[in-house]
């Protein structure tokens, strides 16, 4: 029984390790904004087999009982009448309206699959997002926490200092206001590795009983130029521009409009249609037999009918403004895509840039603040640093770690977005 509950609970709280493709092949899978593109798409597949079954023939059978009264003939005693019958129709021709619409509901088709495929890249992008946000959170944290322990330590060696005699009591205030300081900062990092955790469950949908674990080899990065050289501008654009599923799901949007268009016009359209019915009854009052009554009383029949609109009051004339305006509207919405990713990939190019020059910076940053703490250690055992001096250069070189996480961890964000648009991700 023991060993069962063990079973149980290593199943309850399944360990997952993550690296970041895993996370971006999760998200796909797992996303429930990919289930809504899915769903949408098989909404499109049934309106499809929808309008190719309206091309087909059908066939209908009835069967009527029926209950009459002829009350001003004498005879007003209630009457039985059962009847069958079996009756088909087929359109010959409708002016072509069945098989554009066919042709609409395919590209509308495609075009939900491409929309499906662009509800892909965006939840893997909320996946690198929410990936990369705790590797830089988790990096903090280990900051933060190094940060305290030295806060710590200076603390002790600060009062056995004051209990000699060699600092005055504002020097170990203010060391102890500094660790304290340190502590709310610790809690603050280990706060938004919490949340950056939670953040990466939420879009990956992995339930909060599973342990999560992420490995990296991006931490191991120590500088831009590890990542590769950054592509020109005009290579992303051409290469996003080639695959954008969004500029390809508005392309067929547009085709399929204008399909439309033309399916509105044949509204005016002669129609020719075949039917076919064949039934035969009885009626219970009848002295004749029930068999004799189905057979004298079989008839089938063949109809051509011809249907030609003359007036239809404008209806033809509105549907076919309303599928224009529609037309033009997707048109338009396909401009306004190229437009929006244009600028948004500008937007993450730029911040690649900036983000490789603020690495390097920060790099920089933090040898210099390094440097300055050292020489401070040193001027602190000679007695030639106050205490304010010596703990404001502890805390540049705190900010000056924060800064380069920061400016590390925003630059592999951009780069693997990048390659993510261009279909360099894998």
């Amino acid at each position: 029984m023991l060993f069962l509950c063990a079973v149980w609970v290593g199943a309850a709280f399944a360990e997952r390790t993550l690296s970041l493709e895993d996370c971006v092949k999760l998200a796909r899978e797992q996303s429930l904004d990919m289930e809504t593109a899915r769903l949408s798409e098989r909404a499109s597949e049934a309106s499809l087999k929808s309008s190719e079954a309206s091309g087909r023939p059908t066939v209908s059978a009835y069967v009527r009982n029926t209950l009459y009264d002829t009350p001003f003939d004498g005879q007003s005693q209630d009457h039985y009448r059962f009847s069958l019958g079996l009756s088909g129709s087929y359109t010959i021709w409708d002016g072509g309206s069945t098989s554009i619409n066919v042709e609409s509901k395919q590209l509308s088709l495609e075009a939900s699959k491409y929309s499906t495929e662009l509800a892909a890249l965006n939840v893997q992008e909320s996946a690198m997002n929410a990936f990369v946000n705790l590797l830089a959170a988790k990096e903090d944290l280990e900051t933060a926490d190094s940060a305290l322990a030295l806060s710590d330590s200076l603390v002790s060696y600060n009062e056995r200092l004051f209990d000699a005699g060699s600092i005055t009591r504002s020097d170990l205030t203010l060391v102890k206001s500094d660790a304290a300081s340190a502590k709310v900062k610790q809690i603050s990092a280990a706060q938004a590795e919490r949340a950056a955790k939670t953040n990466l469950r939420q879009v990956l949908e992995i339930s909060r009983l599973d342990s999560l674990r992420i490995v990296a080899p991006e931490v191991n990065y120590e500088k831009p130029s590890d990542m590769g050289e950054l592509p020109t501008f005009d290579e992303v654009l051409s290469e996003t521009k080639a695959h954008y599923p969004g500029f390809i799901s508005d392309s067929l949007k547009v085709q399929a409009a204008a399909k439309d268009v033309e399916l509105a016009g044949k509204n005016s359209s002669i129609s020719v249609t075949l039917g076919a019915e064949a039934s035969t009854g009885f009626q219970a009052w009848e002295s004749d037999r029930y068999a004799r009554q189905m057979k004298n009383g079989y008839t089938h029949s063949l109809t051509l009918g011809i249907n030609i609109p003359i007036i239809d009051g404008g209806t033809t004339t509105a549907k076919v403004l309303l599928a224009q305006v529609e037309s033009e509207r997707a048109k338009v919405s396909q401009r306004e895509t190229g437009k929006t990713l244009e600028n948004n990939l500008e937007k993450l190019y730029m911040q690649a840039e900036s983000a490789d020059a603020s690495w390097l910076a920060a790099i920089a940053g933090l040898e210099s603040a390094t440097e300055a703490y050292h020489v401070a250690v040193e001027q602190r055992a000679a007695g030639t640093i106050s205490s304010t001096d010596f703990l404001q250069q502890k805390n540049n070189l705190q900010s000056a770690k924060n800064t380069l996480t920061q400016a590390k961890y925003t630059s592999i964000l951009a780069r693997n977005l990048l390659d993510l648009y261009m279909g360099r991700f894998q």
